[in-house]
């Protein structure tokens, strides 16, 4: 049977890339790349799979995307293994083609990804096209990167835990008393301190862990 669905795509493209390691040689120690035959291959939800990435430098590569308002995910696959000390990034890019933001990563061990795409619904639908673009990088070097989502949330959840603190600390200060013995908090009896910040409580929990 013929795989029809993305993930049924990815599979197979994973189960090819086993076949076709031992005809590639990955001890190069230069990573040169002009080997025979396509290295990456994209699926796009509805749409063919297409191996035409155009080699820009040794260790770079892009994939012009036409119709970019009308893709919703697409997979990518490493055709030929590379190295275990090297991994393929992979990015995107918007017109004019100048920011290019970080999507993920393959390796030999983890040879395909699919993704959702990111442009999707923040583009117009006029849009003629996008490009999504593939770098070979160092396994030390694509540890240290991080999707600009994962990044934004992570700064957004550092912000919600700031404000809990704050208001919390403000909240204390209210109690704050001066005593013969200097400065202390006197609570009244009964007080739950978790109680009177359950707003800010209830407001992260909604924004971060959409469990009210």
């Amino acid at each position: 049977r013929r795989p029809n669905t993305l993930q049924e795509k990815n599979e197979a493209l994973t189960l090819n890339l086993n076949k076709l390691h031992g005809n590639f040689d990955c001890s190069c120690e230069n990573l040169n790349m002009q080997q025979s035959g396509p290295m990456f291959a994209c699926v796009i939800s509805g749409r063919p799979l297409t191996t035409a990435f155009k080699q820009k430098s040794d260790t770079r590569f892009v994939l012009d995307v036409p119709r970019p308002s009308t893709v919703s995910d697409f997979s990518i696959s490493m055709l030929k293994p590379l190295p275990k000390s090297h991994g393929a990034t992979i990015y995107f890019c918007l017109p004019p083609y100048k920011d290019w933001q970080y999507l993920g990563a393959i390796t030999v061990d983890h040879p395909s990804q699919i993704y959702s795409a990111p442009w999707r619904g923040t583009i117009p639908d006029s849009t003629e096209g996008v490009q999504i673009g593939i770098s070979i990088e160092k396994a030390e070097f694509i540890k240290n990167l991080q999707p600009k989502s994962q990044s934004e949330e992570k700064k957004k959840l550092i912000s919600s835990v700031q404000g809990i603190a704050k208001d919390l600390y403000n909240y204390l200060q209210s109690f704050a008393k001066t005593t013969r013995m200097g400065e202390m908090l006197v609570l009244p009896p009964k007080v739950r301190v978790i109680k009177a910040n359950n707003r800010t409580h209830e407001s992260y929990l909604t924004d971060h862990l959409d469990c009210r």
